[in-house]
């Protein structure tokens, strides 16, 4: 009986104990069950776009197409800054074991004549891109052609090509390995020339190959704006290559010169030597890009004597006959010497200036007064930037009267204690030549967008009236005798003109006035009675002679007579609607900016239906120029070929009649990678040299208009180093050459 009731009160604990754990169980089952639909409803309800975009990323990839940067012409429509395309490698080292990381080392390392241990320490990382090698040369890209390795990353990338070399280097800047502006017109203007970038989406396949995806809209890059500026190429290189000339002809430092339309503003030259090709900048330093014309100064000497002559015969203070004594070159003022470099007894206000006279404009700056003189080198610019849209401009340094000593006015007078920089100085004597109007400077004159568009455009601006046209005829005549019977006459000139002015200023050494080193300096403008060009040449510690008369006039003297030159040549040199060209032919230079206008296109491909358009012939153009040619008749483009920007062909064909918003495909190639000689019988010389250039081969233009020959001829080899030249149909022309 007690057995029996143990065994009943074991099996109730027994079952007691089993519905618990069934209990427990059940308990967990469904915490499990509900931490599950958490979970899901997390995954799939409140986080299910990231999940979404995780899953979309391992088997699609954003690829960026890069905008074309815009062009830059100058004021004759010349090109001088246009694109390429360049290759780079990178890699993804999570693909790569160590044997074929070891092989992409040892190969780049060949090629490219790096040590291979520099490629292995970029590989070794856990990143899944990294840059190998960028902006490859031609040579470099067409060893690695063949080379492939899954991993290994082949990208074409932008580069900037300067077909006039260094000409005008500091002014156009350079861009970076990213491709943006770094300085001068490409910092400036960066976020214009830039343009926006497009993208599409591509999916990978099982083997991680990119394939376009359908299923996505694909957004087409936006090209930047181009830039025309008022540079005109022709008056650039004269001036570079006599100002090069000259500065290695007195030994001198460097030099830098600035050439401007007096009655525009227009900013025709701007050079600095030495010079700056921003194509090759691995044989430059960085202080090599700054544009010296308006970022250094310097205390100008004589040529300074603008403000005091301006102020004097302005207030009435002086006419050209009154006389002064000049204290036979030697004054004593507050303990100070003034010297004279030509001793004068008593002379009159005309002769001071034709011997430029330190000591009669010393007491003639007195007499005008530290209050006016200073308000008149305000008037002149002096003190502030110009407000030029060029990076790294300064002020410049005109103190405050209350900042002088009391031989502050006698020594300003002739130009010392005050800091200018060239670009003020051309400033300062185009009022003169205009006839006595501060003109604000510019070099750009108008912005375009991708579609012809104008988005900006440049008018000439009077700032203000710095003296009466009386008196700039007074000082323009005075400048005149300078040039003819004074300190400058190693500037005259036989058949016009010259007005100019002088000035040699001894430079601070270590807070000391040298007895060596100079700044040797010439102003002017020309041709008198009209002038249509003002410019300023300073030279920086020439050691062979050292007075503006001696270093400077005859550099100011030779760019005259060949920019005058030109002048009397311009009629017949761009009568030819059919190209404007601009040649470098000179010792210093080896290269040519060819543009045919958009004028010729319209007059050659235009019908008598406004809804029918002929086809305008853009072979062998970049993309970028042929697209907006092609725009501007209406018509739309395609791209197809292998990865380049020069235009081999395009269908239809050119000279074919089709319907305004037609499409026109456009087969693009790697200009550096074409091996035979195109066929450029026919086709214009701007569409040839585009080409030429791209591919960087050696070219002569022999004649103007369209092409009638061509040696070598179409479809021969092209080996290194050849020379191409070109025939075309107008003899008249003198032989041009780039390269």
């Amino acid at each position: 009986m007690l057995s029996t009731r143990q065994n009943s009160q074991d099996e109730n604990k027994r079952r007691v104990n089993y519905s618990g754990r069934i209990n427990f169980l059940r308990g967990l089952f469904a915490l499990i069950f509900i931490g599950i639909m958490v979970k899901l409803v997390i995954v799939q309800v409140l986080q299910g776009f990231y999940y979404h975009r995780v899953a979309q990323d391992q088997y699609e990839s954003r690829v960026v197409l890069k905008a074309n940067r815009g062009l830059i012409y100058d004021r004759n429509g010349s090109l001088i800054v246009s694109n390429s395309y360049g290759y780079s490698y990178a890699a993804d080292p999570q693909l790569l074991d160590g044997s074929q990381k070891s092989e992409i080392a040892q190969k780049l390392g060949s090629v490219l004549d790096v040590p291979a241990s520099y490629f292995m320490g970029r590989l070794q990382t856990k990143a899944r891109f990294v840059w190998l090698a960028r902006d490859l040369t031609p040579a470099q890209s067409g060893a690695l052609h063949g080379f492939k390795m899954y991993g290994l990353i082949r990208l074409q990338e932008q580069r900037r090509m300067y077909p006039y070399g260094s000409s005008a280097g500091q002014i156009l800047g350079f861009t970076n390995v990213d491709g943006r502006g770094a300085a001068g017109i490409e910092l400036e203007f960066d976020s214009l020339l830039a343009g926006t970038n497009g993208y599409e989406i591509m999916q990978r396949d099982g083997l991680g190959r990119k394939m376009p995806s359908v299923s996505y809209p694909k957004v087409d890059p936006v090209p930047g704006c181009n830039i025309q500026l008022t540079l005109d190429m022709n008056i650039e290189q004269i001036v570079e290559q006599e100002l090069a000339a000259g500065v290695k002809r007195t030994g001198a430092k460097a030099g830098t010169a600035v050439f401007m339309d007096p009655n525009t503003g227009e900013i025709l030259a701007m050079a600095t030597y030495p010079a700056f090709n921003p194509g090759n900048l691995s044989d430059y330093k960085s202080s090599d890009a700054r544009d010296r014309a308006i970022t250094d100064v310097y205390e100008p000497g004589s040529t300074f004597k603008i403000v005091t002559a301006s102020a004097a015969l302005e207030e009435g203070i002086v006419n050209p006959e009154k006389m002064f004594f000049a204290d036979n070159g030697n004054y004593t003022y507050f303990g100070n010497v003034i010297s004279d470099f030509e001793p004068s007894g008593w002379i009159t206000f005309k002769r001071a200036i034709e011997v430029s006279s330190n000591i009669v404009f010393s007491k003639v700056g007195r007499k005008v007064g530290s209050d006016k003189f200073y308000r008149y080198a305000r008037d002149f610019g002096f003190g502030t930037p110009t407000g030029i849209t060029l990076p790294g401009e300064v002020s410049g340094e005109l103190p405050k009267p209350y900042q002088w000593s009391r031989v502050s006015l006698a020594y300003m007078s002739f130009g010392y204690g005050v800091l200018v920089t060239t670009l003020q100085m051309a400033q300062a004597y185009a009022a003169i030549a205009n006839g006595g109007t501060l003109m604000q400077p510019y070099i750009v004159n108008k912005i375009t967008a991708p579609d012809g568009d104008v988005v900006f455009q440049n008018d000439p601006m009077k700032i203000r009236r710095v003296v009466t046209p009386d008196v700039a005829h007074t000082l323009t005549g005075l400048f005149v005798d300078v040039v003819r019977h004074g300190t400058g006459q190693n500037a005259a000139v036989s058949n016009f003109v010259i007005a100019g002015k002088t000035g040699t200023a001894r430079k601070l050494v270590d807070g000391k006035y040298s007895e060596t080193y100079y700044h040797a300096s010439f102003a002017g403008f020309f041709p008198v009675p009209d002038p249509q060009f003002a410019g300023y040449i300073m030279i920086d510690s020439p050691t062979k002679g050292y007075t503006g008369g001696a270093c400077a006039a005859p550099i100011f003297k030779r760019i005259a007579e060949r920019i005058y030159g030109i002048m009397q040549r311009k009629s017949e040199d761009l009568s030819n609607g059919d190209v404007r060209m601009a040649s470098n032919t000179g010792s210093t230079g080896n290269s040519q900016g060819v543009k045919e206008t958009q004028a010729t296109y319209t007059a050659a491909f235009s019908t008598d239906n406004s809804d029918r358009v002929r086809v305008p012939d853009v072979s062998f153009l970049d993309y970028s120029s042929a697209a907006a040619i092609l725009h501007e008749f209406g018509l739309r483009t395609s791209r197809s070929g292998q990865h380049g920007f020069i235009v081999l062909s395009e269908k239809p064909s050119a000279g074919t009649v089709v319907s305004r918003g037609s499409t026109i495909d456009l087969k693009v190639v790697d200009a550096s990678q074409v091996t035979r000689m195109p066929n450029f019988k026919g086709t214009s010389v701007r569409n040839a040299t585009s080409f030429l250039i791209a591919a960087g081969i050696h070219f002569h233009v022999v004649g103007s208009g369209r092409i009638v020959g061509q040696s070598p001829s179409a479809g021969q080899p092209i080996f290194k180093n050849v020379t191409v030249t070109i025939n075309c149909a107008n003899r008249d022309f003198t032989v041009s050459s780039l390269y």
